[in-house]
């Protein structure tokens, strides 16, 4: 123990260091109910809190980390000893720092000064950590060593579909409740030293599906304890789905090259078939050979067909005259509305179509659009056997430069393990299916540089179709 260091003043040492600037160093006066009286803009700029009333709503010591009391404290040589500051969004600093007993003329106390000297050196360091929380494009979460949510990036709560202010300071027990323990994408090993590099998981929210790869670690102090953990989350949905389209593409061109080779030797005995048959139909007809006739009445619709069928491969090649010109989609929906509306009342599904105003013109083909949503559309209504409602909504993203045509149906959906092969070439739920009409859509909107992406929830699905404006 040494002599305790006191200043004395006549008057008040809050008015004196109002009158000075002491550059870097945070300076924090406490009385001896430990109320903090006084502090200095430096402190309040390093430590992220706005004024002096915020502070006093918080115990000290849950700033200031201290296990002595205020007057041992102030008679301790501190010899480079350290404090740990926490800052307002729980980060923890540590600092060098002197306290100093504060005594008037006729020895009364007026509390002590506290003086932090190297506090200002992570003052940029936390200015980016709150800017990197806000508008880096990862999902972040800080989790302590009670397992609590300290902070999370504004990206992680598009990705877990919640609200941060509901969120922050909560148990991740309590957050992911819902989810199973075996499911949930947190768990309580991270604090134990589990480290995780790019592990791939999927997960979907109320709206979206994210594949995701993470990154997980402890934070540590200087002196090697444990003090919280991280979790780091990229969002390679994009990357994934460029790369199954690629996968997709190639397949689909190796049929197309296949069809394209094979189709006309195909056709030239069909076409044969046929007319023989056709001539067999009519005399069997005139013989009244009844069941005969109905016989070849069914060869003859098999035959058409197998036709339909080379049709939609020599369609999974790229069209050999695929001829770009100025679309206007609005013209081109209102062309094709009538053929939707009579097909949808033979399946007593209602028809909602939502125009866009004032929609830019798209660099495509005119003919292979219809063809595309015309498919779509008719996809969904046959998906709706007990009646429903077709919803088609255009729409304009000025930010990604593209407009999308919007197609829902409120039928079944699509089982979540079903999703991602409804554009495999012959996969197909329906049992007259081929399993090429969505592979062909694929091709369609890839060509003319767009996307096609599907979404379904167990009740209704929805597809929505891409285009890129043109440049400029």
């Amino acid at each position: 123990m040494s002599t305790p260091v006191t200043l004395k003043f006549p008057y008040t040492i809050e008015k004196l260091l109002n009158s000075l600037e002491v550059k870097g160093t945070s300076i924090l006066i406490i009385n001896e109910k430990e109320e903090v009286t006084f502090c200095n803009s430096v402190f309040l700029s390093a430590t992220g809190f706005g004024n002096i009333e915020e502070l006093n709503s918080i115990k000290i010591r849950n700033i200031i980390h201290f296990t002595e009391s205020l007057n041992e404290l102030s008679q301790t040589l501190q010899n480079n000893k350290k404090l740990t500051v926490n800052t307002k969004n729980k980060t923890s600093i540590e600092s060098t720092f002197s306290v100093l007993s504060l005594q008037t003329h006729d020895d009364k106390n007026q509390g002590y000064l506290f003086m932090l000297y190297d506090l200002h050196h992570v003052n940029l360091i936390q200015h980016f950590s709150g800017t990197f929380m806000k508008d880096v494009n990862l999902g972040v979460l800080l989790i302590n060593t009670d397992f609590k949510l300290i902070d999370i990036s504004d990206m992680a709560c598009t990705i877990f579909g919640m609200e941060k202010e509901e969120v922050i300071d909560k148990s991740l027990d309590e957050i992911f409740k819902s989810v199973p323990r075996e499911y949930q994408l947190v768990q309580r090993t991270i604090l134990e030293g589990m480290v995780t590099k790019n592990h791939a998981v999927s997960l979907i929210n109320e709206t979206q599906r994210y594949e995701l790869l993470m990154d997980s670690n402890t934070l540590k102090n200087s002196s090697g304890d444990t003090v919280g953990a991280y979790i780091i989350l990229k969002d390679v949905s994009n990357l994934r789905s460029l790369e199954e389209q690629v996968q997709r593409s190639d397949r689909l061109a190796m049929i197309g090259q296949i069809a394209a080779g094979t189709a006309h030797e195909i056709r030239n005995p069909l076409t044969s078939i046929k007319g023989f048959l056709q001539v067999i139909k009519k005399s069997l007809k005139e013989n009244e050979m009844n069941q005969e006739f109905e016989f070849t009445n069914i060869m003859l619709t098999e035959i058409d067909r197998i036709n339909g069928l080379v049709s939609e491969f020599l369609l999974l090649s790229k069209p050999r005259d695929f001829v770009f010109e100025q679309v206007d989609l609005t013209k081109v929906m209102q062309e094709i509305k009538p053929i939707i509306h009579n097909e949808a009342i033979l399946h007593d599904v209602e028809v909602h179509y939502h125009p866009a105003n004032d929609l830019p013109f798209i660099l495509a083909n005119k003919e292979l659009i219809k063809q595309v949503c015309l498919n779509i559309c008719k996809n969904g209504i046959e998906a709706m056997v007990d009646g429903g409602t077709l919803s088609i909504t255009e729409k304009i993203d000025e930010k990604n430069k593209q407009v999308s045509i919007e197609i829902h149906d409120t039928g079944p959906g699509i089982p979540s393990f079903l999703v991602d092969k409804i554009f495999d070439p012959f996969f197909t739920t329906k049992q007259e299916g081929t399993g090429l009409g969505l592979s062909v859509c694929q091709r369609i909107i890839h060509d003319i540089g767009g996307t096609i992406r599907v979404s379904s929830k167990g009740f209704g699905t929805t597809f929505i179709i891409s285009m890129p404006l043109p440049a400029g």
